[in-house]
């Protein structure tokens, strides 16, 4: 059985160095492919059920990736979906 590679990344807005997992940004790449336009109520969020149905993980795993990802600050987080919009495009 093959362990997940969980890379330290360094952060240069921020200066910091975090582990982020790869189910961490197939998080957030389902986050950002999740169109939330009129879809969900006004709020603008896609409730943790339906993304977890696209990573096929239970609602309460999808918290949990939530709260994970809510460790890094605003900077961190925008590097890293800079990151994944260049590896769609």
């Amino acid at each position: 059985m093959e362990q997940s590679l969980m890379k330290k990344r360094y952060f240069e807005s921020t200066g910091r160095t975090w582990k982020v997992t790869e189910r961490m940004m197939e998080y957030l790449r389902v986050v950002i492919d999740t169109p939330t336009v009129g879809t969900y109520g006004d709020n603008g969020k896609a409730p943790d059920v339906v993304i977890g149905n696209k990573m096929t993980v239970t609602a309460g795993r999808v918290g949990d990736y939530r709260i994970a990802c809510s460790r890094l600050k605003r900077e961190e987080i925008a590097e890293l979906c800079e990151e994944i919009l260049k590896e769609a495009a």
